[in-house]
């Protein structure tokens, strides 16, 4: 958990942001919103050098940012892998890429509500999804470990 705090930490402190669309901005990578299937949150597509985060249009604002949070965890986590391809060719574990992620997402979420989530001081994990609009689950599962 120390080295995904950590990574969002270099990135936020790099860009000097938590935001996850500014974030993508500052970093060149193009958010597109499509209808997907109401399974599908959203995914990272990699063509020659550009780098694409597609979201699901018909979720809320508050998952597509988490979900956008998600991708870039894979983006500057997961450099070079292929969930699918590992998924389908290999016997690799894909959820602990998933856990990662959602980990990195709720940490650079709780970035972005800090000073709210300072001002509370004492703060649950259920504290931290609320403010952040993290699930709970992914919240409990990162701050409780």
């Amino acid at each position: 958990m120390d080295k995904i705090k950590q990574c969002v930490r270099e990135l936020t402190g790099r860009y000097h942001s938590a935001d996850p669309a500014a974030l993508c901005d500052m970093m060149g990578i193009t958010v597109i919103e499509q209808e997907l299937p109401s399974c599908v949150n959203g995914f990272t597509v990699k063509m020659n050098s550009m780098l694409f985060i597609v979201l699901n249009s018909l979720l809320d604002y508050y998952r597509k940012r988490f979900t956008m949070a998600h991708e870039l965890g894979h983006i500057i986590m997961h450099k070079g892998t292929n969930s699918l391809e590992l998924s389908m060719n290999t016997y690799f574990c894909v959820s602990k890429y998933e856990r990662e992620a959602d980990s990195f997402a709720a940490w650079l979420l709780m970035e972005c509500e800090i000073s709210e989530l300072t001002a509370l001081g004492a703060v649950t994990a259920e504290d931290i999804s609320k403010i952040a609009h993290i699930p709970m689950a992914v919240a409990d599962k990162t701050f409780n470990s």
